[in-house]
C-alpha cells in the first residue's frame, strides 16, 4: 500500500473517533433541576397564584360558614299619633331580634367548610403537581433537543474532514469527482439537519424560558449520562401514587363536603327561629310595653325538595370518587410499566447504537482503503447518526418516565406545605436520580 493511502486510512478513521469524544463532550447530562431550584420556579407560575387565591377564598368561607349567616336586626319605627279634637304625641317602637342557628346545623356547616378548605389545599398542591409534570415535559423537550444538536454537529464536523479529505485525494488522482459531488451533497444535508436542529432548539429553549424564566440552565457542554432505576417494586411504586394521589384526596374531600351538605339540607327541614325583644312607646310615654318576638320560617315542600337535591349530590360525588380512584389505580400500575419499559428500550437502543457506530467506524476503514464505495459511507453513517439518536432519545424517554413516577408518588418536586402528610414521611424517600 502506498504511503500516503495508509495516511488517508488513518485520517479517515479519525473522524469517527473525534465524533465519538464530541458527541459525549456536547451530549447533554440526563440530571434533573435540583428540587431547590425547581420549586421556586413552579412557584412562580400564575396558576399556582390563582390556586393560592382559590384558598384563601375557600378558607374565608370556612370562616363565614363558622360564623353563620343570621345577624342581629335592630327595627326602628318614630311615630306620631294625632286624635282627632284632642293632642298630638310621638311613639316610637324598637324590635331588636337575631336568627338562631341549631347546634347540629353550627357543627355541619364547620364540617362544610373545613372540607372545602382542604379541597383547595389539595388543589393547590395538585396544581404544584401539574406545574412539576410541566417542567419535566418541557425540560426533557430541551434535552432532547440539546441531543440532536449534539450529534448533528459531530456529522457536521465528519463530513467536513471527509469532504477535505475527498478533495486531497482527488487532486492526487485516487478519488473520482462524483465522490467529491456526493460527499459536498451530504455535507449540505449534514448542515442543514443540524440548523433545523438548532431551531427546534431555540423553540424548545424558549418555550422552557417562557414558562420558568428563574430557572436556571445548565452549560452547553453538560456530560452525557445514563437513565438510572428505581429500587422497589412495582406495587410498591403504584401503591405510593394511589396513596399520595392529591386527586383522590380532592374527590374524597367534595365527596365529604356534599355528604355534609346533604345532612345540612336535611336539617334544614327544622327551620331556624328567629327570638327577640320589642318595646313600645305609646301615647308619649303613658302606654309602654315590652315583648319577646319568636319567627319560625313555613315551607315544608321547598326544604324537602332542597334535602333531596343535596342527596342527589352527595351520591354523585361519591360515584365521582370512585371513577377518579378507579382511573388513578390504573394509571398508576400503568405509568409504573412504562417507566420499566422505556429503561429496556433505552438498553436495546443502546446495543443498537453501539454496533451501528462499530459498522460505520468499518466502513470508513474500508472506504479509506477503498474497498468499498462513498454510497456504503453514507449509508453507514445515517445508520449511525439514527442510531445515536435513537439512544439519546431513549435515554432522556427512560428518565422522563422515572421522573414522572416519583412526581406522581411526591418524590420530587413536591409541594409539602399545610399537608401534614405523615404517611407519606413514614414511606421513606426513593432512591435518587443521578
Amino acid at each position: 500500500m502506498k504511503p500516503w493511502l495508509g495516511a488517508l486510512a488513518g485520517l479517515a478513521m479519525l473522524p469517527a473517533a473525534l465524533a465519538a469524544q464530541t458527541t459525549a463532550a456536547a451530549t447533554p447530562s440526563l440530571q434533573l433541576p435540583a428540587e431547590e431550584v425547581a420549586l421556586p420556579a413552579i412557584a412562580r407560575m400564575p396558576e399556582i397564584q390563582a390556586a393560592m387565591a382559590q384558598l384563601s377564598r375557600a378558607e374565608a368561607d370556612a370562616r363565614l360558614r363558622n360564623v353563620g349567616s343570621h345577624e342581629t336586626t335592630l327595627l326602628m319605627i318614630p311615630q306620631r299619633r294625632t286624635i282627632q279634637g284632642g293632642p298630638t304625641y310621638n311613639e316610637w317602637e324598637a324590635d331588636l331580634s337575631r336568627g338562631v342557628r341549631w347546634p347540629h346545623k353550627a357543627r355541619l356547616d364547620r364540617e362544610i367548610g373545613a372540607a372545602g378548605a382542604e379541597a383547595a389545599q389539595l388543589a393547590l398542591a395538585d396544581t404544584y403537581h401539574a406545574g412539576a409534570r410541566r417542567l419535566l415535559t418541557l425540560w426533557t423537550g430541551w434535552q432532547r433537543a440539546r441531543a440532536a444538536v449534539a450529534e448533528q454537529h459531530a456529522q457536521v464536523a465528519s463530513w467536513e474532514r471527509d469532504y477535505q479529505a475527498i478533495g486531497r485525494r482527488l487532486a492526487l488522482g485516487d478519488a473520482a469527482r462524483r465522490d467529491q459531488v456526493a460527499a459536498e451533497a451530504a455535507l449540505a444535508q449534514a448542515r442543514a439537519a443540524a440548523l433545523r436542529a438548532e431551531a427546534d432548539l431555540q423553540v424548545a429553549k424558549l418555550a422552557l424560558h417562557s414558562t420558568f424564566p428563574s430557572l436556571p440552565l445548565p452549560e452547553p457542554d453538560a456530560v452525557t449520562g445514563e437513565p438510572a432505576q428505581l429500587d422497589g417494586s412495582d406495587a410498591h411504586w403504584a401503591g405510593l401514587i394511589v396513596a399520595r394521589s392529591h386527586e383522590i384526596g380532592i374527590a374524597a374531600a367534595l365527596a365529604q363536603q356534599r355528604e355534609a351538605e346533604a345532612q345540612r339540607a336535611r336539617a334544614d327541614r327544622l327551620p331556624d327561629p328567629t327570638v327577640g325583644v320589642r318595646v313600645l312607646d305609646d301615647l308619649g310615654g303613658r302606654e309602654r310595653a315590652v315583648g319577646l318576638i319568636v319567627s319560625i320560617p313555613i315551607g315544608v315542600r321547598q326544604r324537602s325538595a332542597s334535602a333531596a337535591a343535596a342527596g342527589a349530590d352527595a351520591l354523585q360525588a361519591e360515584a365521582e370518587l370512585a371513577v377518579v380512584r378507579r382511573d388513578i389505580e390504573h394509571e398508576a400500575s400503568d405509568r409504573v410499566a412504562q417507566m420499566r419499559a422505556t429503561h429496556a428500550i433505552w438498553v436495546q437502543r443502546s446495543q443498537a447504537s453501539r454496533a451501528a457506530a462499530d459498522s460505520a467506524s468499518k466502513t470508513e476503514r474500508a472506504y479509506a482503503l477503498g474497498e468499498s464505495g462513498l454510497a456504503e459511507l453514507l449509508m453507514a453513517r445515517r445508520s449511525a447518526l439514527e442510531a445515536a439518536l435513537a439512544e439519546r432519545g431513549a435515554a432522556i424517554d427512560a428518565t422522563e418516565a422515572l421522573a414522572l413516577v416519583r412526581i406522581d408518588a411526591h418524590d420530587l418536586w413536591h409541594y409539602h406545605a399545610g399537608e401534614g402528610d405523615d404517611e407519606e414521611h413514614a414511606a421513606g424517600p426513593a432512591s435518587p436520580l443521578p
